[in-house]
Parts: structure tokens; C-alpha cells; sequence
């Protein structure tokens, strides 16, 4: 998947990015990219940030800090957001309503959408 100028990119690495236009990506790309990572294949995944790197992408070491949490309805969390303009950071607080897989049929062990939230007004 490719996001021309200061966007991203996801494919193989065989530089088969599937660049439709400038912003925007084609579908068959983004279904390759969930092929492959759905049967444990490398996919590549390419950013550009403007000044920061961007909430969605995370260092391997927070992934599997993650993965270590029991994280069950009644945790208190918060995040940090990043404005579009990388001036400031917003922190929200939220409460883990529910866990449960999005999709136990197709993606049974998938952490992706695992996490419900309420969000609190701070």
C-alpha cells in the first residue's frame, strides 16, 4: 500500500507498491498485505512522517510489552495524540469495556481490534 509524498507503503518488497494516485492505494494491495501477514508472510510496510512517527506505528518492543498484559474490562488507560500539525500532544483517558476477538471465526488469535473503550472527558 503506497501513500505518495509524505505517505506510507505496504507490499511484498518486490517494489510492486500498488500506487494508484497521489493519497490514495489500491484494494488489491491492501488484501495482499492482509494475505500475507494472515499466513505469517513478510510484508513491508514504508512511512514517510512529516515530523513524528504517527500513533499507529509502534516499536516491536511496545508490541510485545503489550502482549504481556492481561487486559480485562475495568482497566483505566490513557494515549497520547499527536495534532496534525505536530505542535502539541492531547492525552485522552479511557476505561477497557470489553475484550473480545473482532473475529473469532477468521482471526481467532488476532490481537486487532481486541480492545472495546469508553472514553472519558478529561
Amino acid at each position: 500500500m503506497r501513500n505518495g509524498g509524505n505517505g506510507s507503503s505496504i507490499g511484498n518488497g518486490n517494489g510492486n507498491g500498488g500506487v494508484m494516485g497521489r493519497g490514495k492505494v489500491r484494494a488489491e494491495s491492501v488484501i495482499e498485505a492482509a494475505t500475507l501477514a494472515a499466513n505469517g508472510q513478510p510484508f513491508e510496510v514504508v512511512y514517510h512522517p512529516r515530523a513524528s512517527m504517527p500513533e499507529f506505528c509502534v516499536t516491536a518492543a511496545m508490541v510485545k510489552a503489550a502482549f504481556q498484559i492481561q487486559w480485562c474490562s475495568g482497566m483505566r488507560f490513557k494515549m497520547a495524540f499527536e495534532t496534525k500539525d505536530s505542535s502539541r500532544i492531547s492525552w485522552f483517558v479511557g476505561t477497557i469495556s470489553s475484550v473480545q476477538v473482532a473475529d473469532p471465526i477468521r482471526w481467532p488469535d488476532s490481537p486487532w481490534r481486541l480492545l472495546q473503550a469508553i472514553w472519558h472527558a478529561i
